[in-house]
C-alpha cells in the first residue's frame, strides 16, 4: 500500500513555535502515514527528536520519524536512550532514518571526524541495537566503548524502532543491505530506484537477509501553485538555501506547478515501486498543507 508522509521544512525564520505542533496535526487530520523532519547541527533548523517528541505529543496515529539523522555526530549510548524515550512516549511509532553526512561543518561544530564518518555510524547501529535489546552491554569497538550498559525503559518497538538509512553511495546501499528496515533516496534518484534497488537486494541476499522486508521510501519537495514558475521558484530557493545549490531541473524532477501536475508527479514516482513518499512543502506558507490535502491528494489514485 502507498502511504506518504510530511517532512517539516523548518528553516529559520520560516518556522515560527506552534508551527511544528500544527503541522503535526494537520497531517493526522488529512490521513497522511507519518511525520517526518530532517538533521543538521550547523544549520539554523530545530533539533529534530525534540520536534519529533513535540509532535508525538499531539497526534495519536500517525508515525514520527528522521529523513535523516546524522548517527555520527551523537554518542550511540545517549542516541539509542533518547530514541528509546521518544518510542516509548509515542507508543511505538517511531522510525529513525539515519544519514551519515556530507558536510564538514556539521562535524567540526561537535569536534567528531569527518573521516570515517561512515564507519562511525555503522558501529554506533550495531551497538544501539544492542543497547535497546541485551542488558549490561559491552562493547569495545573502533569508535566507541562501553562497559555493563543497561537501557531503560525499552523502546515499544520489538525488537526497535525501525532503522531506515538515506544515501546513494554504493557504501550506504551496502550498508542498507546489511543493515537497514528501509531505503531512502532522493528525488533525482528515483527514477533509477529500480536498478538501485536491485544492488541493495544483492547485498541484503549476500548478509543472509529478505530484501522484500526493506522498505523503500523517498524524500521529495513539493510546491503547488498554479503558476508554475512560481513553484519551481520556491523550490529552487529552498535547495539553494539548503544544499548551496541546487543540484536537479526541479521542473523536471519535484512535484512542482497546479494541483493536476503534482499528482501526477507523485504517481510516476510511485510507479518506480516506492511504499512510502516523504514530501516536504518548500514553500514554507502553511497554506501549502491545505492545497496539498485539499487539492492533490484527492487526486492520487494509489
Amino acid at each position: 500500500m502507498a502511504k506518504i508522509g510530511l517532512c517539516l521544512v523548518n528553516p529559520a525564520p520560516q518556522i515560527q513555535p506552534g508551527r511544528a505542533t500544527a503541522a503535526a496535526k494537520k497531517c493526522e487530520e488529512m490521513g497522511l502515514h507519518s511525520f517526518w523532519i530532517i538533521d543538521r547541527i550547523a544549520y539554523d533548523n530545530l533539533e529534530p527528536l525534540t520536534v519529533l517528541a513535540q509532535a508525538a505529543a499531539v497526534t495519536q496515529r500517525i508515525r514520527v520519524g528522521t529523513a535523516v539523522l546524522l548517527a555520527a555526530l551523537r554518542h550511540p549510548a545517549l542516541l539509542a536512550k533518547t530514541v528509546a524515550t521518544l518510542d516509548f512516549l509515542s507508543g511505538g511509532r517511531v522510525t529513525l532514518g539515519i544519514g551519515f553526512g556530507s558536510r564538514e561543518n556539521d562535524f567540526a561544530a561537535v569536534e567528531i571526524p569527518f573521516e570515517h564518518r561512515g564507519s562511525r555510524a555503522e558501529e554506533a547501529i550495531r551497538l544501539m541495537k544492542r543497547l535497546w535489546t541485551e542488558e549490561g552491554v559491552t562493547h569495545k569497538g573502533g569508535f566507541y566503548h562501553v562497559e555493563s550498559v543497561s537501557l531503560g525503559p525499552r523502546p515499544i518497538q520489538s525488537p526497535h524502532p525501525p532503522i531506515w538509512m538515506g544515501g546513494s553511495a554504493e557504501s550506504v546501499l551496502k550498508r542498507v543491505g546489511r543493515l537497514a528496515d528501509g531505503y531512502i533516496c532522493g528525488s533525482s534518484a528515483i527514477p533509477e530506484l529500480p536498478s538501485v534497488w536491485e544492488r541493495i537486494s544483492g547485498y541484503a541476499r549476500a548478509a543472509g537477509r529478505d530484501p522484500n522486508k526493506i522498505e523503500k521510501a523517498a524524500l521529495t519537495f513539493i510546491a503547488i501553485d498554479d503558476n508554475k514558475a512560481k513553484a519551481v521558484e520556491s523550490c529552487a530557493a529552498y535547495l539553494q538555501r539548503y544544499y548551496g545549490k541546487v543540484r536537479m531541473d526541479v521542473e523536471k524532477q519535484l512535484p512542482v506547478g497546479p494541483p493536476e501536475a503534482c499528482a501526477e508527479r507523485i504517481r510516476a514516482f510511485f510507479s518506480k515501486g516506492l511504499e512510502t513518499l516523504i514530501i516536504g512543502t518548500a514553500n514554507p506558507d502553511p497554506k501549502q498543507l491545505d492545497l496539498l490535502g485539499e487539492k492533490v491528494l484527492p487526486l492520487l489514485k494509489l
